[in-house]
């Protein structure tokens, strides 16, 4: 038995046997074939961003049920201070540091889970976090409201005034510091264990392009002009003009994606394998994939 991690053509050698029974779905004795896991993730968790940096300088990312995969850390910058991802599961390859501001993370509607593979600080700012926490390493809370479970898989560090919502509670697993004479409802909801649940941070690795000649087949042009169902296969692409433009396919496959100017609403796929997409408007709906992030 053996999983091959990306698509692709591979010479096999299969040795037959009935040592093992009759070969059926349950038993060994066959081969299956299946999509590569990267596409499966992006459509069965209904992914809106993938890459290492989300950098968002407008109100709010709306995604109930949608996921958001950062391969990197986040910081409050990063979120123009008060900028909520309200999405259902956010996956972080790094460490969260959010003080300032009130950038909040989960959806109210349809909360799921917040992955960090990394420290947690939530200090400085009231802010709403929603859905189950799990945290692989320290947990500094000051001011944040929790409203699901957080799992902590290192210490806990409380300042005065966070807010444990509801039956929320926060598991940890290392040392617990606080001020003296620290409220004890609070206290009584922050629980040690030896061991919390733990999780194993996603690093499925973006596939390259296909050939030019693929895309050429399929409708595709290098043509710089974004209007409504247009499908753009370049090295890079620019657009720093328009008003909307509706199912939309983009894909640089050496650089970058800039949509730029004074647009109202982009909608569509945005893939740049080896770059980042930058949108600068007022709403941009769809799929982004990007190494180096989106802005």
């Amino acid at each position: 038995s053996h999983i091959y991690a990306s698509p692709g053509n591979y010479t096999v050698t299969l040795n037959a046997s009935n040592a093992y029974g009759t070969a059926s779905l349950s038993k060994p004795g066959y081969i299956r074939i299946t999509e590569g896991s990267f596409v499966n993730f992006i459509i069965d968790e209904n992914v809106f961003v993938y890459g290492n940096v989300l950098k968002f300088s407008g109100n709010k990312v709306n995604g109930p049920g949608a996921t958001v995969v950062i391969t990197g850390g986040l910081n409050t910058n990063d979120l123009n201070g008060g900028a909520s991802i309200n999405v259902s599961d956010i996956y972080i390859g790094g460490d969260v540091t959010l003080d300032g501001g009130s950038a909040g993370l989960g959806s109210s509607g349809e909360p799921g889970s917040l992955y960090v593979n990394g420290d947690l600080e939530l200090w400085i700012g009231t802010r709403d976090i929603y859905g189950d926490v799990y945290v692989d390493g320290d947990f500094r809370l000051k001011d944040a409201r929790i409203h699901g479970n957080v799992y902590v898989n290192g210490s806990l560090t409380l300042g005065w005034t966070p807010q444990i919502i509801g039956d929320a509670r926060i598991y940890y697993t290392g040392t617990l510091k606080k001020p003296d004479n620290y409220n004890n409802d609070i206290l009584a909801k922050c629980i040690h264990q030896a061991t919390v649940p733990g999780f194993t941070m996603l690093d499925l690795g973006i596939p390259s392009t296909k050939p030019a000649e693929w895309y050429a087949s399929r409708g595709y042009t290098s043509d710089k002009t974004l209007t409504d169902g247009v499908k753009i296969f370049a090295d890079r692409y620019s657009s720093t003009s328009g008003t909307d433009a509706n199912n939309v396919i983009i894909i640089a496959y050496d650089g970058d994606i800039s949509i730029t100017g004074q647009w109202s609403t982009v909608t569509g796929v945005f893939f740049a394998p080896n770059g980042k997409v930058t949108f600068n408007g007022n709403s941009l709906e769809g799929v982004v994939i990007a190494r180096d992030g989106f802005f």
